[in-house]
Parts: C-alpha cells; sequence; structure tokens
C-alpha cells in the first residue's frame, strides 16, 4: 500500500531523498538520469533508481493506477527474463507516495549513458518485448494512451488554459476516426509497451537494449507500438517497408498518425510547462 510522509517543503528530489533514509539507501552521489515527463534518479551508489511521477502527475491527477500497471507488467516480464529494467530487489517497488509525489524503485541497469539505438536495432528489440509480453494475462487499459490518458491530458489543458475547447475539439476528432480506422483493419490484440520508442530504452555495454518506462502499457494491436516507434526512431525505410509488408501499409500510416495526435497534445502541454511552471501535482 501507498505511505505517506509530509515535510514542510515539497519537491519531487526531497520526496527522493526522504525515500533512500526512509530504506537506509546510500545516495550520497545521486544523479538525475531523465527529467521530463517523469524524474529518473539513480541513488548512487546503491543499485536503485527511483522514478518519481511529475508533470505525469500533474496531468493525470492521480497517477497511481499508470504505476500499478507499470509495475505488474515489468515484474512479470522481469520473472521470465525479458530485457526491462527490473524492479528493486532492495527495496520494496512500490508504487509510494511520498508528499504528494508518487514514484517507483527500480534495479538500476549499467548502461552506455547518452547512446540511443538506432531504429533497426530498437525494432528487434520491440519484436522480442512482443513476444515476452503476449504471456502477461494481467488487466490494461484498451488503446489507453489515446483513450483515457489522452481526455485526461486534453482535459488538463483545458484546466491549465493551454489551449481551448475549439482545439480539444480537433484533436479528439482526429483521434476518434484514426483509432476506428485501426482497431478496424488490425485485428491482433496483447500487452503493449504503449511507449515503444528508442529513448525509452537503455543500452548495455554490450550492445543489448533493456526497454524501461512501461507507464503508458495498454492493450491493442501491435502497430500502436510499431507506429510509435517509426514516428519517433530515426527513419528507416527498411524498418517501415517491413512493418508494411506485415501489417499493411495503410494500417502503419493509421498508426503514426495516431501517435502524431497524441504527440501534438503533450508537445502542447510540455510547452507551457515550461512557460508557466505547470509542475506541481495537482491537489
Amino acid at each position: 500500500m501507498p505511505s505517506a510522509v509530509t515535510v514542510e517543503r515539497s519537491s519531487p528530489l526531497a520526496a527522493v531523498t526522504i525515500f533512500a533514509a526512509r530504506h537506509r539507501l546510500p545516495s550520497a552521489s545521486s544523479v538525475v538520469l531523465k527529467d521530463g515527463s517523469n524524474l529518473s534518479v539513480h541513488l548512487a551508489p546503491s543499485p536503485v533508481v527511483v522514478r518519481v511521477a511529475t508533470f505525469t502527475g500533474h496531468i493525470r491527477v492521480d497517477p497511481l493506477p499508470w504505476l500499478e500497471r507499470e509495475v505488474a507488467l515489468a515484474t512479470y516480464l522481469a520473472s521470465i527474463g525479458a530485457s526491462v529494467m527490473a524492479p528493486s530487489d532492495l527495496v520494496p517497488v512500490g508504487p509510494h507516495v511520498i508528499d504528494g509525489w508518487a514514484l517507483t524503485a527500480w534495479r538500476y541497469v549499467e548502461h552506455v549513458p547518452g547512446l540511443v539505438p538506432e531504429t533497426s536495432a530498437s525494432f528487434a528489440a520491440l519484436d522480442e518485448l512482443h513476444e515476452a509480453m503476449r504471456g502477461f494475462s494481467g488487466d490494461l487499459p484498451a488503446m489507453g494512451p489515446v483513450t483515457d490518458d489522452l481526455d485526461r491530458a486534453l482535459s488538463a489543458g483545458l484546466r491549465d488554459e493551454v489551449f481551448g475547447p475549439s482545439r480539444i475539439e480537433e484533436w479528439r476528432g482526429r483521434r476518434d476516426e484514426l483509432l476506428v480506422g485501426l482497431l478496424a483493419i488490425a485485428a491482433d490484440r496483447q500487452a503493449l509497451h504503449g511507449d515503444a520508442f528508442p529513448r525509452n530504452s537503455l543500452v548495455r555495454p554490450d550492445g543489448r537494449i533493456v526497454w524501461i518506462d512501461f507507464e503508458d502499457c495498454c492493450s491493442g494491436p501491435v502497430l500502436w507500438d510499431l507506429g510509435t516507434l517509426v514516428r519517433q526512431g530515426e527513419p528507416d525505410p527498411q524498418v517501415e517497408a517491413l512493418i508494411a509488408r506485415r501489417h499493411g501499409a495503410e494500417a502503419l500510416r493509421t498508426a503514426v498518425a495516431l501517435r502524431q495526435v497524441q504527440l501534438e497534445v503533450w508537445m502542447a502541454l510540455h510547452d507551457a510547462r515550461r512557460s508557466k511552471g505547470l509542475e506541481l501535482p495537482s491537489e
């Protein structure tokens, strides 16, 4: 169960510090690995990475269901030897709640800092991941990143005066049409990463790709993940041609266009984050 601690001043780094102290984890050399939609901190020298729902917490209001699904899927995948960042074996993975910040704890992966895998390598690794995820029987939202989650993002944008009703109506119209189209073309359904682009992975020193950040995991056709990879990986005509041969060129175009709608919404929110300071979790 999530636990709560209250401190006078709240920040995601303060929550990480409290977490480390509570579990007696040496963290004198802690380093921020990533600060985007979420904050990831390596509690060096401890082999633990704490991931805090920062901006996602603000947008989703209650990020715990996303983190719970991520923990469930990643725990399963790690148990069968899939190449994923595993839950920490030193402290409970969570999710935990500290002073309003939801966070999880993961096993640090030795990797090459800053190295982003090529699209072809990510495609091969994603094939392996999809094979591993086919055995997962947990409950995942159908196409969650572009259904409930996107609706929450649109509502947050309206609440924070980032965009208005007409823009929301345009995005929803495109989303609805593309989603219906994709689900009609692609009949397969299985567990998905949900946000499977190359920067959501790490490259080990031996070249092995390790997938991270499963909070957007969902169920649906594999084309959602593949469309995400094509839209946000470096252009690779060979990979695109292979996906088109497997699933159809029109289906791939639809998946890429659907990812584009989601990206436009989140990019607008991130732009507002930088200009308006939209960071604190909602009350």
